[in-house]
């Protein structure tokens, strides 16, 4: 973990928007494995088949994580990549589709952005919907590449590109 990108925050801080989702910090992996284990979420994110487990990611002080959710069917994973520069992995069920998704998604992001000058992303190229998803709530197109597991993926930025 890059030691100025620890995020102190009081535990469970919540961003509240008036007209739209409340965000809150996860504090433990519970609802981020139940979202992300559900069958068709899990088909598109499990690369090697198994169970996925978040624990890892907890206490998120130690481990330069932030999970970020809805409470209820929608989570961010943010990973420390360099100093204010997130990495950011969506984490949606079935029943967060369409403008509850994008809602969820651009209130994910301002909750984030404050502390980061920089987040990005990595979509697999035949994940058109989540690619589609990344410019509705206001990712810029940042050029492809290639990852092992992954494969071909388009490179999305939030913030500043600096």
């Amino acid at each position: 973990m890059h030691a100025a990108t620890a995020i102190r925050l009081r535990d469970g801080q919540d961003g509240r928007y008036a007209d739209g989702p409340q965000i809150r910090r996860e504090l433990d992996a519970a609802l981020v494995n139940r979202v992300a284990n559900l069958a068709t979420v899990h088909l598109a994110i499990a690369y090697h088949g198994q169970p996925l487990d978040w624990s890892a990611a907890f206490p998120s002080e130690d481990t330069g994580v932030v999970v970020l959710s809805n409470g209820y069917d929608a989570c961010a994973v943010f990973a420390s990549t360099a100093d204010r520069v997130w990495q950011g992995h969506t984490i949606f069920g079935p029943t967060c589709r369409g403008r509850s998704a994008i809602e969820t998604g651009k209130a994910i992001i301002a909750w984030m952005l404050p502390h980061a000058d920089l987040i990005w992303g990595a979509t697999p190229i035949g994940n058109r919907a989540a690619r589609w998803f990344n410019r509705q709530i206001g990712g810029r197109p940042a050029g492809f590449d290639h990852y092992d597991v992954e494969g071909d993926v388009e490179l999305f930025n939030f913030g500043s590109t600096h």
